[in-house]
């Protein structure tokens, strides 16, 4: 929710970033573009990579799907 703060109000955009945003601004006003949210119930991958993730104390590489989200990414 908080990404899509900057879209409505330009004042949110630290100073140090303001010129960058409003040349992005100035990009995509001739595109056809929107911001929308999804909910963490929406993205059952993202959502199951996120629990998965907080349970991890240590750096861990995957060379295969894990298990805990192979129905939900089978599913896409």
């Amino acid at each position: 929710m908080l990404l899509t703060l900057p879209f409505k109000s330009k004042k949110i955009v630290p100073w140090k970033l303001k010129y960058r945003w409003e040349n992005c601004l100035h990009l995509i006003s001739s595109k056809s573009f929107f911001v929308t949210h999804i909910y963490r119930e929406g993205n059952h991958c993202a959502d199951q990579l996120g629990n998965i993730g907080l349970n991890l104390n240590t750096y861990f590489w995957w060379n295969h799907l894990p298990q805990q989200i192979g129905v939900d990414f089978t599913l896409l």
